[in-house]
């Protein structure tokens, strides 16, 4: 029961990580912010690298030797730019610079402690329950502390770009590569502002660049930025058909956004929470959009079936899916309900967005509507070709940043498999409130487990 169609909207680019990126994720500390000028290594280096010319006449020997002194090259260069990325000029004592420095150092330290609990966790020898809480509850206090710090250093290394684009030249370029690399881990959220600030300054016209700036629009649903960065690529000669859509998009967006007020005003959505291997996810229900999949859902999570569900299907800008028995995409609960993709209230697919996934026809491909079960997905970007075709039953509500965190993987995919790769999993779920409704599926085949 796999997604069988999504847009492919990957960017690529073969730069490292960076350092921000790395360390919020795994490691411990950065060291200390020295006093570098901006660009005169890096662009010295680079000048090296061009001046380099292959020569068809060398020997095997001579092009492994050349090749190995590009790649020390290369590295020295990938070096440089984390010595003298995001620095201050020497000497800057300015009401902006002390407002930066702090926030990097918020940052920091909160990256620290978040090493920390992964340090204790690894070294424990005796795992018993209460440890278990102990260190589930400091993981989920660390992934919030890290995700606010990192997202006020990006707010204000912004506001500090943009106060001064010249003078803090070097800032602008560390949010601009770090924009990238976060977008590649699907971490959009807290990049919009920042996102404009680097667009809008025109100082950083790279494709990948813009390509990064116009999803992230996409993603937080801003679609006027959005086509703002896809007016600046077409004037670099470059497209981005999987925004063709745009209009579409908007128009749904503004009807999603009627739906969300009226909700808002009765607010009395069910609502679930669930802790992962990688934070907690709060979800609220679309009972009334999507009333068989949300009586399946809230069926299934009040008997405990989703704990110990891997995320088996991470796939970059498309989707985390879960909820296999099997944990390879072929599980179910053991029964299928109506599929409600179709009614003429259905909900469309935005960032966040929890969908019923479906099988499809071994022979012609198509979607089967009535063969949803357990599993289900949530959109990293919105997915205007899966609307209509998914029925979708609610969206996540807090914790939406948990998500960029999950490892990449398909284990549909028998190679991916025989990797033994460690998906991320349920841990625990739970219900927060719900509706006095009889949360008990209609059922098209099988039946319902006990």
């Amino acid at each position: 029961m796999i997604v069988t169609e999504y847009a492919n909207m990957p960017i690529k680019t073969n730069r490292i990580p960076f350092f921000f990126s790395i360390l919020f994720v795994t490691f411990g500390t950065f060291g200390d912010v020295g006093q570098v000028s901006f660009g005169q290594e890096g662009r010295s280096l680079k000048s090296k690298l061009g001046a380099a010319k292959a020569n068809s006449n060398q020997t095997p020997e001579e092009r492994a030797a050349e090749q190995k002194k590009k790649l020390e090259q290369q590295n020295e260069l990938a070096r440089n730019r984390l010595n003298s990325f995001g620095m201050l000029p020497a000497g800057d004592e300015s009401e902006a610079a002390k407002k930066y420095r702090a926030a990097f150092e918020a940052f920091r330290l909160a990256a620290i402690d978040l090493n920390q609990v992964q340090v204790e966790f690894h070294l424990a020898t005796q795992f018993t329950e209460e440890f278990r809480q102990k260190i589930n509850n400091e993981w989920k206090d660390a992934i919030h502390k890290s995700f606010a710090a990192k997202t006020n250093w990006i707010t204000v290394a912004a506001e500090t770009f943009t106060s001064d684009p010249e003078k803090y030249l070097g800032i602008g370029a560390t949010l601009s590569e770090m924009m990238i690399s976060d977008f590649e881990l699907d971490r959009t959220d807290g990049w919009l502002n920042a996102a404009k600030a680097i667009t809008l300054s025109r100082k950083f016209e790279r494709e990948e660049t813009l390509r990064a700036a116009c999803l992230i629009a996409y993603a937080n649903a801003d679609f006027d930025f959005a086509e703002k960065c896809l007016e600046f690529q077409k004037e670099m000669g470059s497209s981005a058909k999987f925004l063709g859509e745009l209009s579409t998009v908007r128009e749904k967006w503004q009807r999603e956004l009627e739906i969300r007020k009226v909700e808002a005003e009765k607010n009395d959505n069910p609502r679930v929470e669930f802790l992962t291997t990688k934070g907690k996810l709060v979800i609220e229900l679309y009972e009334d959009s999507a009333p068989e999949a949300v009586k399946s859902f809230m069926y299934l999570v009040e008997r405990g079936f989703y704990k110990r569900k891997s995320f088996f299907r991470v796939e970059k800008h498309l989707c985390a899916q879960t909820g296999c028995e099997k944990g390879d995409g072929t599980g179910d609960a053991g029964y299928t309900i109506p599929g409600e993709a179709d009614l003429p209230g259905h909900r469309d697919h935005f960032r966040g967005t929890l969908a019923i996934a479906l099988g499809s026809d071994e022979k012609t491909g198509k979607v089967l509507s009535d063969t949803g079960s357990s599993q289900f997905y949530i959109s990293f970007l919105p997915a205007p070709n899966l609307d209509g075709k998914y029925a979708v039953f609610g969206r996540v509500i807090e914790g939406i940043e948990t998500m960029s965190f999950f490892r990449v993987m398909n284990l549909g995919e028998e190679a991916q498999r025989k990797e033994e790769k460690q998906p991320d999993y349920v841990l625990d779920c739970k219900v927060l409130r719900k509706r006095n409704t009889d949360y008990k599926p209609k059922i098209v085949a099988g039946k319902l487990p006990r």
